[in-house]
C-alpha cells in the first residue's frame, strides 16, 4: 500500500523528477520510508535515480501501463458503437484516444463518416494530425483533459498551439474553467471550432482515468437538436467505458 502512495505522489507532483522529501510530503509517508521504497524499485527500473538525489518513474512503470492498455478493447468493439451513433444521428462519429508519450496528446483511433468524410471538415491529413493532436484543440481534447491530473493539464497548456488552430483555441483561463464544467455536465459542445461544424464530445473513462472521447460532428446548420445529440453521444461513451473496463453490456445496452 505504501508503494502505491509513492506511485500516486508522482501523479500529483508537477515535473518529471522529485526528491524523497517532495514525495514524502505528497504521499504523507515519512521520508525514510519513501527513500527505502524508491531504492527497492531501482533494480526493476520501476523508479530511476536521477542526478541531485531525485527520482522519476522508469520504464518498469511504463511497461505495466502498456500491459494494462494492451488489453483494452480495440476498433472491433468501438466501431459498432460508432456505426450506430452515426446512423441514429446522421452524423460523423469519431473515437479519439489519449496517448501519454512525450506529453498527453489525442489520436484519432476510429471513425464512421456517415454521409460525410474527413475532407469535408476542411482539414488535410497533415493538418488533422498536427492540429488535432493537441488536447488544446476541440471538445474531444477538453473532455479528456478534464479527467487528467492537474500536472498533466499544466503540460497541455505549456505546449505551443498549432498555428492552424490559434483562432479557435480557448485561453488558458477559459480552458481551465471549462474542465470543471465538463466534469459536472459529462460532455462538451463546440460550435464553429471547425468552420461550418458543430461537435458534441463525451469522455470514455477507464474508472477515473481518461481512455479517450467519442465525438459527433454535424454541419452547424443541421445541428438543430443539441439535447438529443448530447444524450446519445454520452450514452455511446458510457457503453464504451463499460467495455474498456472489462464489463459487459445488458441486452438493452
Amino acid at each position: 500500500m505504501r508503494v502505491k502512495e509513492v506511485e500516486r505522489a508522482f501523479t500529483l507532483l508537477g515535473g518529471a523528477a522529485h526528491g524523497p522529501s517532495e514525495i514524502a510530503a505528497a504521499s504523507g509517508l515519512h521520508v525514510t520510508v519513501v527513500y527505502r521504497i524508491l531504492q527497492s524499485g531501482i533494480p526493476t527500473q520501476y523508479f530511476v535515480a536521477m542526478p541531485g538525489g531525485r527520482y522519476r518513474l522508469g520504464p518498469g512503470a511504463a511497461t505495466i501501463g502498456m500491459q494494462a492498455m494492451a488489453h483494452t478493447p480495440g476498433v472491433e468493439v468501438s466501431h459498432p458503437i460508432l456505426e450506430l451513433l452515426s446512423r441514429n444521428l446522421d452524423a460523423m462519429a469519431q473515437l479519439w484516444v489519449i496517448s501519454p508519450y512525450g506529453h498527453p496528446r489525442q489520436v484519432l483511433a476510429d471513425y464512421v463518416p456517415g454521409r460525410y468524410d474527413l475532407e469535408s471538415l476542411g482539414l488535410t491529413a497533415s493538418s488533422l494530425v498536427t492540429m488535432a493532436s493537441s488536447l488544446r484543440i476541440g471538445p474531444t481534447g477538453r473532455v479528456m483533459a478534464a479527467h487528467l491530473p492537474p500536472p498533466l493539464v499544466d503540460m497541455v497548456l505549456a505546449r505551443d498551439v498549432p498555428p492552424e488552430a490559434a483562432t479557435a483555441v480557448l485561453s488558458n483561463h477559459e480552458f481551465r474553467a471549462s474542465l470543471e464544467q465538463i466534469r459536472a455536465a459529462g460532455y462538451e459542445l463546440g460550435i464553429e471550432e471547425i468552420a461550418g461544424w458543430g461537435t458534441v464530445a463525451a469522455p470514455v473513462l477507464w474508472g477515473d482515468t481518461p481512455y479517450g472521447a467519442i465525438s459527433v460532428l454535424k454541419p452547424t446548420s443541421l445541428l438543430t437538436d443539441i439535447a438529443a445529440v448530447t444524450v446519445q453521444t454520452r450514452a455511446a461513451a458510457a457503453r464504451l467505458s463499460v467495455l474498456v473496463a472489462g464489463g459487459r453490456l445488458s441486452p438493452a445496452g
